[in-house]
């Protein structure tokens, strides 16, 4: 398998049955660690989505100037709920962290905080050549999924997908994958792709002669990863 080497970063592989979930992860500064965790209680309601956003942060908006924020059902109510990724404002001379942000909707058109989770996000300066790495944030076949981009000529990929069950938040598929922009495309990508809840993987690999394999199988299942204690380091 082709290692990618971005910035004293970790390639993280895994993912879920249902769309890619994650790929070559750059492990965070000491800095970013120490970024503030948010603890919100279930009484943290608000009329608005912005009243749900800290004091000091903003809701991050793509280089396209699109909002990063998805709705949809998460815990299963019928009632639409939301995740968005939120940013520190601007510090001095260094990228700020970011956070995932979901809460829940409720008939009154009103929101319940669930969680803030201060390790999912890459920095603005997390993407290496390529830049920001902020890919993506969908909620799809209610779970949150959260996807990067970045890398150089050697490009890497990673998708989270994190689901609402038994009162809380786990890991329950990721993807990761990287490839050499000179010799391959996206579809060529060396990928490792993995359901947490069943153990079921997929593995992809492409040789240099651009000839592509592919090996399914089902690992050992382990007890699920929350999201308040997800670390992509910890991944590798």
């Amino acid at each position: 398998m082709k290692k990618l080497i971005v910035r004293s970063v970790g390639i993280v592989a895994l993912l879920s049955y249902i769309v890619g979930c994650n790929a070559p992860y750059q492990l965070q500064t000491a800095e970013a660690k120490a970024a503030p965790t948010h603890t919100p209680t279930p009484e943290a309601k608000a009329n608005n989505i912005n009243a749900l956003i800290p004091a000091g942060w903003h809701m991050l908006e793509s280089s396209l100037g699109e909002k990063a924020i998805a709705k949809g059902d998460l815990n299963k109510d019928g009632i639409p709920d939301l995740a968005m990724v939120i940013e520190k404002n601007a510090l001095k001379d260094e990228a700020s962290p970011r956070s995932l942000l979901i809460a829940f909707g409720s008939k009154n058109n009103s929101y319940t905080l669930s969680i803030i989770a201060d390790n999912v996000i890459l920095k603005a300066d997390e993407g290496g050549i390529w830049g920001d790495p902020f890919d993506s944030l969908t909620i799809n076949r209610g779970s949150v999924l959260v996807s990067d981009y970045g890398g150089s000529n050697w490009r890497w990929y990673n998708k989270y997908r994190f689901r609402y069950q038994d009162k809380d938040w786990f890991l329950i598929g990721a993807t990761s994958g990287s490839y050499f922009t000179g010799a391959a495309t996206m579809d060529q990508a060396d990928e490792d792709d993995i359901n947490f809840l069943t153990g079921q993987f997929i593995e992809r690999r492409t040789d240099e002669q651009g000839n592509t394999t592919t090996k399914k199988g089902t690992r050992k299942k382990k007890p699920l990863i929350r999201l308040k204690e997800f670390n992509p380091e910890n991944m590798q």
